[in-house]
């Protein structure tokens, strides 16, 4: 399921273990998936880091 986009086209995915997952490319047609977290509450924290570290220095950090 898609629960979210970047922007710049690449999607975060969870999966049937509730891990979140982000595509490689901008396609959802066999798409190839690398792993960001564990499941959603740890996705929405890097989430949240990423934005705090955003705001204070402009690196969008690893999300």
């Amino acid at each position: 399921m898609v629960i979210g986009s970047n922007g710049g086209g690449l999607y975060y995915v969870t999966g049937p273990d509730g891990s979140v997952r982000r595509t490689r490319t901008a396609s959802l047609d066999e798409p190839e998936l690398d792993r960001v977290a564990d499941d959603l509450r740890e996705f929405l924290k890097l989430l949240e880091q990423s934005l705090t570290q955003f705001v204070a220095n402009g690196d969008p950090g690893r999300l």
